[in-house]
């Protein structure tokens, strides 16, 4: 699948100092990358009441964001799990 990243997601990434968090952050895009549809993608789930919204549990504490409509995947957000679900969608 194609995908584009956010300013936002690449603003939060920065902010993230643990070393394995960020390792988890590029295997779940490489996955996305080589996956041919959503159901390849691990631990996706839909968002309830938002369409074409889904999130990416890659890490017991984080979470990605990302939108898809058709073909293309957008990678919106990357956050914590408690501040993930106030600001996302």
């Amino acid at each position: 699948m194609k995908y584009k990243i956010s300013k936002a997601f690449k603003k939060q990434v920065t902010k993230i100092r643990d070393p394995k968090v960020l390792s988890k952050v590029r295997k779940t895009i490489e996955q996305i990358d080589s996956a041919t549809s959503l159901a390849d993608i691990q631990n996706l789930e839909p968002l309830k009441g938002f369409p074409h919204y889904y999130r990416i549990r890659f890490d017991y504490r984080y979470r990605i964001g990302i939108y898809c409509d058709s073909d293309i995947v957008e990678i919106l957000v990357v956050g914590s799990r408690e501040g993930f679900y106030k600001g996302f969608p």
